[in-house]
């Protein structure tokens, strides 16, 4: 799509009406929405869906509340956050309804199932005997044995099973208690196997899963047979050992059988944790020893006790219709992270077992409103620890049978019965990460900004989620494990393997890492896992590993980790320990360190082949065409320098005998926050003879020589203040003069008391310090008081603000404190100024410029996100700014930037109804900050509706194809991200390379250029300010603007881009009466005027004239 057909589709869409499916019942057939508009997807949730009401008459408007009202105001005050909190769940429910023709069709079935089982055939079959037949002619019986034949299940007796139809059939789960949120239908039946099909010790030596699983293919081949099921097809419950049948009857309609053995038949203490149930070698693994199978006994506990720990939640939650509804709301929120399905995942069966328990323990009651219950919840789990103090939903659980779960398992919550861990299979990590997020999750409850999108709405795919991501190919890794090990994950080999490798990883990166979490989907024999790794920011990035002290046990085991790596080192302290130092030289390579540690850990030590996920887009923020006098990679070494180098030229400011001293210097520039993307290196300056000859303190440009122009040199702008005098003159032009005076001063101390060089101008003082040019202004309040002075008429002095004072108090004013604010950000979370980079970087690659989309709003924007939560690493910063802009709903919505929470809740309730009221009359980006009085200057001149609809799209494009790329789904490039689609342009105007002072800056950079390598600065041989600040191209992107925007928008990447796209103005295009006001730029064709698009092309081939290379123009 390109540009103009978006802004067309805009404003079509700009006047569409949202409905629920409530209010689709009330409109006419001709606006009912389709079945494929509403289907499969989870609806966002709209402001004005759920906060219109419908028009009152007059005289009803002022009416006193009812009885209902004030009560449903109270409720609200005592259970819920805030009315809009509550509007946006009671929405939220009702959208996740499951449709009744759904649970109509699934009712059908059902039955239908029933009278099945209760038609089907009876065997006796040998278990010797169930092999593949390979007759072609075979019986009845014959075709159903090969039909089931699975030869790789082994037990230790040959027995004879028994097909027969179940006991009875039972529906249990979420959808039993009616806590099951759409829109699709997911059903679990449980199947209990007769009696006779049992023997007494069946739970030995896999006795009992062999015919579970027989059971089970035998409904299987017969729904085959029947033709009852949609498609079906195996899947697994927990673990391998615990397959299930899976039936797909429509798109919307899941169902899963079970096969449990009948109530009381196994005695449950066989299944405790110190038992060893497996004698004999069934499942192929070799040696078995007397080892405890804590696994193998969780996998027969959690058939053996399913049908009671169901009936006891149905019982406990049946009639609590506000706990339902919290259970539909925690799904929702696992859901979006994608933390409910795999291996060892936070399955629905434990958020049941959770609230149940909660409520048992009168945590939770049958008063408490959902959103009550969720907090609770959330509460409950970051707050306890099951890792550390096991609990149990049973009454009468000794204390050494807590102590006996707690030292075979992770975590451990036992059943109803005393007897199963229904968090066996949860993996610790796993557990953490819940833990994380239900931290983060209360946090944002209390956080005092409606959050309810970020918790319910937002999908935080794993890239947003994770610092690292590490794809591990699984090879061998069996071999390492012991007999007794063998014996304790018999039959579950992929549990040794994640929780071997997370092992090693978590000695390799120790403190580095918060998190290694396991994501592994696949049905399939596990090949490959992925690993989610979170960094602590604290510890993350050191040089230095510190090991045990010499002669200490542990240090002969720390060497043989880190072999080569280690080594002997003497510290301050006196103290002699082994350790590891990772050399480096820049910001970048420490955050490297993260990756040479993952490459010793898993090629050395586990030898495994492994792909990385972690910082490909930093690459894009490396320079690799300049070579700087010093190391550098990425912005922060630069402006680290640039900082320490305005520091000490702001004392020695400070220091000098002015008549007014100067007492504040404040820097106004994005290298004070680290958001720079290419920030000025320290150099040498020398005048050339020919392009850049020298003029008393400065180098300037030769006029004859415009073939090429010297590299660009960015100034570094900073405010300086005066102390206060009421003797300034009240006449801004001798305001103005009094100015330069004291700028001409501060270059004449500089000079005569630490020889620095420095240039005046009318309106700023340049100074040539360290290599860098430092550009200073003053900041006088007075100035901006005369240019808002007016007098009227009558003599009567009024201030009114000016474009001009609005200007200067931006500027000079708001912006030093704006920059302060962002400073501090950066040093509480070092990859936000980074982070920021890569979106300018991103965007300006996009041919979105400052123009459009301002350097400022990007630095509030991202700043907004880390005051939320931080990202450790700038990539995942960047994605999540991505995703934050996709999801942006800026007409409803304010971004609000609370530095060190100045706004007070009621003034951002006070926002939310101004935007309300009058929408149209605020900025398309509303950015509320407490510097400018919560007035989003910043965003009043941009960016638009058109271009903030063009950069969500780019988001979330650009958001799907790095997913493509994580999953192995894409071949693309990162690079690929930050190249512009031309084709949706007009017009395009091709520069002359050797006129662009940023070329160097591009993605995609001409090789046939050589590369600029920077001298290292030396005071005496650099003594001349160099041309400072000009860009030929930006000075015809202005001139583009100011003569011809009313026709054209034009885009350009300000990092280095050799061309500039020119989008026509759709109503510039439209033909219009003959009137004199309207000539400009058209001509006169039928006695209409219409645009004359090829005079305006030549134009900007005059205006640029030496500067344009050709000017392309689209059919």
């Amino acid at each position: 799509m390109n540009l103009l057909e978006e802004e067309e589709e805009f404003s079509q869409n700009s006047s569409e009406d949202n409905f629920t499916d409530e209010e689709l019942a009330q409109q006419p057939p001709k606006k009912r929405k389709t079945k494929s508009d509403t289907d499969g997807k989870l609806k966002k949730i709209k402001y004005e869906d759920i906060t219109s009401k419908p028009e009152k008459p007059k005289n009803e408007l002022y009416k006193p509340p009812t009885v209902e009202e004030l009560n449903e105001l109270k409720e609200t005050q005592n259970l819920y956050n805030n009315n809009l909190f509550r509007l946006q769940i009671e929405e939220l429910i009702k959208e996740v309804k499951i449709k009744n023709k759904h649970r109509n069709a699934f009712k059908d079935w059902y039955q239908s199932f029933e009278s099945f089982l209760n038609e089907l055939p009876e065997y006796n079959v040998q278990l010797s005997e169930i092999k593949l037949k390979k007759k072609k002619k075979l019986s009845e019986i014959d075709n159903f044995i090969s039909g089931i034949a699975n030869e790789a299940l082994k037990s230790d007796q040959d027995f004879t099973l028994k097909f027969t139809k179940p006991e009875k059939s039972e529906i249990f789960g979420l959808d039993a208690i009616n806590a099951l949120p759409g829109p699709k239908l997911r059903v679990n039946i449980n199947l209990t196997m007769p009696r006779e099909c049992f023997n007494v010790k069946d739970y030995l030596n896999n006795r009992y899963l062999v015919k579970r699983y027989y059971f089970l293919a035998y409904i299987f081949y017969h729904l085959k047979e029947k033709k009852l099921s949609g498609d079906i097809d195996w899947t697994w419950q927990h673990t391998k050992l615990l397959p299930v049948l899976r039936i797909k009857l429509h798109e919307k309609i899941t169902i899963k059988i079970f096969a449990t053995p009948t109530d009381n038949y196994f005695k449950l203490s066989r299944f405790l944790p110190d038992i060893n149930n497996v004698k004999v070698d069934v499942f192929n693994v070799g040696a078995i020893t007397e080892a405890p199978t804590i696994y193998y006994n969780a996998s027969l506990a959690h058939d053996a006790t399913l049908t009671l720990n169901n009936s006891f939640i149905r019982e406990t939650l049946t009639e609590l219709t506000n706990a339902q509804e919290a259970v539909k709301l925690i799904y929702v929120w696992l859901v979006q992270r994608g933390l409910n399905e795999g291996l060892g995942a936070f399955t629905d069966e434990l958020i049941l077992y959770f609230i149940v328990y909660l409520f048992t323990k009168k945590k939770i009651n049958k008063y408490m409103s959902s959103y009550q219950i969720v907090r609770n919840f959330w509460n409950f789990i970051s707050d306890s620890d099951l890792s550390k103090t096991p609990l149990s939903l049973s009454d009468d659980t000794k204390p050494e049978v807590l102590d006996s779960f707690k030292e075979n398992y992770d975590v451990v919550l036992l059943d109803r019965s005393g007897c199963y861990n229904v968090a066996s299979f949860l993996n610790l990590q796993v557990y953490k990460k819940i833990k994380s997020e239900c931290e983060i999750a209360f946090k944002l409850l209390d956080g005092g900004i409606n959050s309810f999108h970020s918790l319910f709405i937002t999908k935080l795919t794993l890239e947003l989620q994770y610092d690292l991501i590490l794809n591990v190919k699984v090879a061998k890794i069996g071999e390492k494990m012991t007999d007794d090990e063998r014996t304790k994950f018999l039959g579950h080999p992929e549990l040794f393997v994640i929780k071997y490798i997370q092992g090693v990883l978590e000695k390799g990166l120790n403190k580095r890492a918060t998190l290694i979490v396991p994501i592994v989907t696949t049905q399939s024999q596990v090949d490959k896992i992925t690993f989610g790794i979170n960094l602590d920011q604290s510890n993350a990035f050191h040089i230095l590993e510190k090991g045990p002290a010499l002669n200490d046990p542990q240090e002969r085991e720390f060497k043989e980790f880190w072999g080569d790596l280690a080594t002997d080192r003497r510290f301050k302290d006196g103290s002699v320990c082994v350790a590891v130092y990772f050399e480096t030289q820049t910001i970048k390579q420490r955050r490297e360190i993260i990756k040479t540690i993952v490459d010793w850990v898993i090629c050395k030590k586990l030898g495994l082949e492994y792909s990385l996920h972690y910082d490909e887009f930093e690459e894009l923020l490396v320079n690799k065409k300049v070579t700087a006098p010093y190391p550098t990679a990425t912005n922060e070494d630069g402006c680290v320098r640039a900082i320490a180098a305005s520091d000490e030229l702001g004392k020695k400011l400070r220091s000098l005998e002015m008549p007014l001293a100067i007492t504040g210097v404040q820097g106004i520039t994005d290298v004070f926050s680290f958001t720079d993307v290419f920030p000025p290196i320290s150099t040498n300056y020398r005048s050339g003879s020919l392009v850049t000859p020298p003029l008393e303190n400065n180098i300037v440009l030769n006029e004859k020589k415009r073939g090429i122009v010297p590299r660009y040199v960015k100034p570094i702008e900073c405010v300086l203040q005066l102390e206060h005098s009421s003797k300034w003159p009240k006449n801004l032009t001798a305001i103005r003069h009094m100015k330069t005076a004291f700028y001409l001063e501060i270059a004449k101390q500089l000079d005569k008391k630490h020889k620095i060089v420095a240039s005046v101008k009318p309106e700023f003082l340049d100074v040539l310090y360290e290599g860098y040019v430092f550009r200073y202004r003053l900041y006088l309040p007075r100035e901006v008081g005369l240019l808002k002075r007016e007098s009227t008429n009558n003599g009567v002095t009024t201030y009114k603000d000016t474009p001009m004072s609005r200007d200067i108090e931006l500027q000079l004013g708001i912006l030093p404190r704006v920059t302060g604010a962002l400073k501090g950000i950066q040093s509480q979370f070092p990859s936000f100024g980074p982070s920021t980079a890569l979106i300018k970087r991103w965007l300006r690659s996009q041919l979105i410029d400052d123009y459009h989309f301002p350097d400022h709003v990007i630095n509030l924007l991202n700043a907004s996100l880390f005051l939320k939560g931080a990202s450790v690493t700038p990539q995942v910063g960047f994605l999540r700014f991505l995703k934050f802009v996709s999801e942006l709903q800026c007409d409803i919505q304010a971004v609000v930037v609370n530095f060190n929470n100045e706004i007070a809740s009621e003034t951002l309730a006070e926002i939310d109804s101004k935007l309300l009221q009058n929408r149209e009359a605020l900025p398309d980006l509303f950015i509320a900050m407490p510097y400018d009085g919560c007035e989003s200057v910043f965003t009043k001149r941009g960016p638009s509706k058109l271009v903030l609809r063009r950069v969500k799209q780019l988001a979330s494009e650009s958001l799907n194809c790095f997913g493509q790329i994580i999953k192995g789904e894409s071949f693309g490039s990162i690079k690929s991200l930050f190249i512009p689609n031309l084709e949706g342009y007009d017009v395009i105007i091709h520069l002359r390379p050797l006129l662009n002072p940023v070329r160097h800056e591009q993605v995609t950079g001409d090789e046939s250029e050589g590369q600029i390598v920077l001298e290292e600065f030396n005071r005496n041989e650099s003594t001349k300010i160099p041309v400072t600040g000009f860009n030929p191209v930006q000075l015809y992107l202005a001139e583009l603007r100011k003569h011809y925007g009313d026709f054209a928008n034009f885009f350009h990447d300000t990092y280095g881009g050799n061309f500039i796209g020119v989008l026509w103005i759709p109503k510039a295009l439209e033909s219009r009466d003959f009137k004199v006001s309207y000539a400009s730029g058209r001509k006169l064709v039928n006695g209409k005027l219409e645009l004359n698009v090829d005079a305006l092309i030549e134009d900007f081939y005059i205006v640029g004239k030496g500067l344009v290379k050709s000017i392309d123009k689209k059919k």
